[in-house]
């Protein structure tokens, strides 16, 4: 029986003609095409880039541009630059368990804010050791504290941001799915049920509908 050919989210080097569909189907396009799909909408945006590169030359530990500064870049490049500003948030996560590590945080966002001074972004620096997720519901997971940052995105409220991506020192990227690129692909917002509750979830939610409000984000 001759070996069922899977279609290749790749055919079209440029987004624009590419079937969001087809990248968003787990069944019809590979873990592999969308990264690479990922990775070529993040190196479009120089931006991005230059904050990566910048991010890199400190030398944080375990580190990621995580959450929604990666989805928004990919969807502004699948569906259009967003109606409502508020895609120029840089979400920086990374693990430091020292001792030193609270002095350390002043010591990288101050480097950070130098390194990126003349770029777009709001920074959100977030180091991951010894954060603990606290609920008010009884239903959702509580007090465990995570032991890297690939273990903290498992845990992001909404299960679509959980992501992650280092540029490394060669140049290629390092991309951090634990649930996988399809929801992010097919622009679909879902709940982490485990660590997610309802009034967290719609804030989420209808931040990123009055951003693209011609998407069904569910």
């Amino acid at each position: 029986m001759p070996k069922l050919r899977r279609h290749s989210a790749l055919a079209s080097a440029n987004l624009e003609y590419l079937d969001q569909t087809v990248l968003a189907d787990p069944q019809r396009t590979s873990e592999d095409d969308r990264k690479r799909l990922l990775e070529l909408a993040l190196r479009s945006n120089s931006h991005l880039i230059a904050a990566m590169k910048g991010i890199r030359s400190l030398q944080l530990p375990d580190w990621c541009v995580s959450g929604p500064s990666i989805a928004w870049p990919l969807w502004t490049a699948l569906k259009g630059v967003p109606v409502l500003a508020g895609n120029h948030q840089l979400y920086i996560t990374y693990y430091d368990p020292s001792e030193q590590a609270l002095e350390k945080e002043a010591t990288y966002l101050r480097h950070i804010r130098q390194v990126l001074s003349t770029g777009p972004y709001q920074v959100h620096l977030c180091n991951q050791a010894g954060h603990v997720v606290h609920h008010d519901s009884a239903n959702l997971s509580n007090g465990i504290p995570v032991t890297c940052t690939a273990e903290a995105l498992v845990r992001d409220p909404v299960q679509t941001y959980a992501l992650g991506v280092r540029l490394e020192a060669n140049g290629t990227f390092t991309v951090l799915a634990p649930y996988g690129l399809s929801s992010v692909f097919a622009m679909r917002m879902e709940r982490n049920t485990g660590y997610c509750d309802e009034e967290h979830f719609l804030y989420k939610l209808h931040r990123v509908e009055a951003m693209w409000p011609d998407v069904a984000f569910r």
